[in-house]
C-alpha cells in the first residue's frame, strides 16, 4: 500500500501549474502594453469644441472635428476634410528615456475619395532628443478610398530623449479621412 494520498498534488505538478501561470502572465502583458495616448479614440471633448481632450491641432477648419457617426473602436473619431491649409492633429508625451527604448504606434484610419496629388496625408512618429534632435518614422496614408485600416509605425531611439509625439498631417489635394484607437507602446 502506498503512502502517497492521491488528492494532494506532487510539488511537480505545483510546479508545472506556477511555470504556465507565469508564461500566461507574460504573453497577456505583451498583448496587453499600456497604451501612452490618453483620449485614444477621441471619445472626450469636455469642451464640445470639437477638439478631443489631451489632443493638439493646427490650421483645422469647421469641418475637422471629431464625430461621433463613424469609428471603428467606441462611439467616435476625428475627421479631417479637404480643403484648407495643412491640417495637424497631434499628442506630445513627456516621457523621457534612453537609446535602445523601442516604440510602436498604431492607428485606424478610414478614407474617403483621398487624392494626394501635390499633397500629403502622412502619420508622424517622432522621439525628441534632449539637444533638439530627434528620431523619426513617417508613413504615407493611402490615397483613395478605404474601410478602416491599421497603420503601424515602429522607432527605436538613438540617445538620450524628453518625449515622443504621435501627429497626423492631412493636406490632400480632395477628401477626407477618419482616426481612431491610437495606440503607443514602449517601454
Amino acid at each position: 500500500m502506498s503512502n502517497t494520498n492521491p488528492r494532494v498534488p506532487t510539488r511537480r505538478v505545483l510546479a508545472s501549474l506556477l511555470l504556465a501561470a507565469v508564461a500566461v502572465a507574460v504573453l497577456a502583458g505583451s498583448a496587453l502594453a499600456a497604451n501612452i495616448v490618453s483620449n485614444a479614440s477621441f471619445e472626450k471633448d469636455g469642451d464640445g469644441d470639437g477638439i478631443p481632450n489631451g489632443w493638439s491641432t493646427n490650421a483645422l477648419s469647421a469641418a475637422d472635428k471629431r464625430v461621433c457617426n463613424q469609428s471603428y473602436a467606441g462611439s467616435c473619431s476625428f475627421k479631417m476634410v479637404w480643403p484648407g491649409a495643412e491640417k495637424r492633429i497631434w499628442q506630445t508625451n513627456f516621457i523621457g528615456g534612453g537609446a535602445g527604448d523601442a516604440y510602436t504606434w498604431t492607428i485606424w484610419v478610414k478614407t474617403k475619395d483621398v487624392v494626394l496629388g501635390g499633397g500629403t496625408a502622412t502619420l508622424f512618429l517622432e522621439i525628441h532628443q534632449f539637444d533638439g534632435g530627434g528620431d523619426l518614422e513617417t508613413l504615407d496614408i493611402a490615397a483613395g478610398t478605404a474601410g478602416w485600416q491599421k497603420y503601424t509605425l515602429e522607432l527605436t531611439s538613438t540617445e538620450v530623449y524628453d518625449f515622443v509625439k504621435v501627429r497626423v498631417d492631412f493636406f490632400p489635394d480632395s477628401g477626407k479621412a477618419w482616426f481612431d484607437k491610437v495606440k503607443l507602446v514602449g517601454p
